[in-house]
């Protein structure tokens, strides 16, 4: 998991750096930041003086903050006029950091068994195989852009990448698929199919196309919450907050896509 996220934020630096004709002096900058607290362990344990770490870290060259992450994905798809950047930041950096690296209450709530108790174990709230779909495809994202800038063929790449994206869950996604099984009976099938149905078929017709966006918006917050019931219950109120409005974002930009475009479908939002 952690490698994966790593991998995330080396491919958007590794973009961030292709157009970024300072990189080399970002990156110094960042570094010779970094050098004072690396070196900070050193005064506290009395064995050179600050006044010593301070002299050697100016005679390095000036000190500068690097972009933060999210930073350097805006600014990739900025550059590219793409979205792909914050999408992989949005759909697998955040997350990653939140479930795995940072202790806060999402953390923690992994050790919580359904019964309130102590879990022997932490629970996995994302897929061995998506992580290591990730790391794949990252691969792809950014040897793309390199290869176009030396004039070579890229359609091996993306289609590398995008295959392996398509075959990642997101870990919300992971966290609901895997409380489907816990929680579907037999008998609701029917039904939550019927719904889905319902509302591609809704998002691919004229009248969506005609209606305010308010109206399709409400039609989308009621089909997720139509869903959640089914699929999430007793998932945390943020977590299903987040997913309600990604299915929600997804579903109005794939209607638009349809009704300006002519082409795709509202069923990928779906």
């Amino acid at each position: 998991m952690l490698l994966a996220r790593s991998s995330v934020e080396a491919c958007l630096l590794g973009l961030y750096a292709l157009d970024e004709p300072d990189i080399a002096t970002q990156l110094k900058g960042a570094y010779v930041k970094a050098l004072d607290g690396l070196l900070g362990y050193l005064i506290d344990d009395g064995l050179v003086s600050q006044e010593l770490v301070s002299q050697s870290v100016t005679a390095m060259g000036p000190s500068s903050n690097m972009a933060s992450v999210w930073k350097m994905a805006q600014r990739v798809d900025v550059a590219m006029n793409k979205t792909h950047a914050r999408g992989l930041y949005r759909r697998f950096y955040g997350p990653t950091s939140t479930l795995f690296v940072h202790a806060n209450a999402s953390s923690l709530l992994r050790h919580v068994g359904t019964n309130n108790a102590l879990a022997g174990r932490p629970s996995m709230p994302w897929t061995r195989r998506s992580a290591v779909h990730i790391g794949d495809a990252c691969v792809g994202i950014l040897a793309s852009p390199i290869a176009a800038r030396e004039g070579k063929p890229v359609a091996a790449f993306d289609e590398y990448a995008e295959l392996h994206l398509a075959s990642a869950y997101t870990p919300l996604g992971a966290m609901v698929v895997k409380n489907l099984f816990r929680s579907v009976r037999p008998a609701q099938l029917p039904a939550l199919a019927g719904a889905m149905k319902a509302l591609r078929a809704y998002g691919n017709s004229p009248q969506a196309a005609e209606d305010s966006p308010d109206v399709r918006e409400a039609r989308a917050q009621a089909g997720f919450d139509q869903f959640i019931k089914v699929l999430g219950p007793g998932l945390p109120n943020d977590i299903v907050l987040l997913l309600r409005e990604d299915f929600v974002a997804r579903f109005l930009e794939a209607i638009v896509e349809h009704t300006t475009e002519g082409k795709g479908t509202a069923s990928a939002g779906a």
